[in-house]
């Protein structure tokens, strides 16, 4: 899904990569899925993406292998293993948020949900050593309150 080259095919793994997660839409989606929204419906309403738009970057993300559709009908998405092993980036870009906005009104925590200390690296807990994955990750965004919720709508 580029945005303005085909980097599909290239030998550099950061450009491969950018080909797929570098789309502004990828990344607010994987969002929301990580926050526990999977229908159409809902995604729509939580991003504000056009049917049009949404339709199309759902379609590119489950043929890169990030998401399926939920067996169920209208169950909505899920996330795949490889759209799992996204949350180190969107990890990345909310601690760069706080970087270059240390007071940005709609900040995201990171947290580990093994030992409750928030996490300053985006893959490892430098409390208890624990990978932040999806299974073990707590969110606190403040648009959402500042409460902290675990992850879901991540399981494969």
């Amino acid at each position: 899904m580029p945005l303005r080259s085909d980097w599909s095919s290239t030998t550099c793994p950061i450009a491969r990569s950018a080909d797929v997660l570098a789309d502004p839409w990828v990344l607010v989606i994987l969002r929301e899925l990580f926050s526990g929204r999977s229908r159409f419906d809902q995604l729509r309403d939580a991003t504000g993406a056009a049917d049009s738009v949404l339709a199309r970057r759902l379609s590119s993300m489950i043929d890169a292998g990030l998401l399926a559709r939920s067996g169920e009908p209208r169950a909505g998405y899920r996330l795949t293993d490889a759209g799992r092993e996204t949350l180190p980036i969107l990890h990345a870009y909310a601690r760069f948020s706080r970087v270059t906005d240390p007071d940005d009104e709609f900040g995201l925590t990171v947290t580990c949900g093994r030992c409750g200390e928030p996490a300053a690296s985006v893959d490892w807990c430098p409390s208890c050593a624990a990978p932040l994955d999806a299974d073990s990750t707590l969110w606190a965004r403040r648009s959402m309150g500042g409460t902290p919720f675990a992850l879901s709508g991540a399981g494969a």
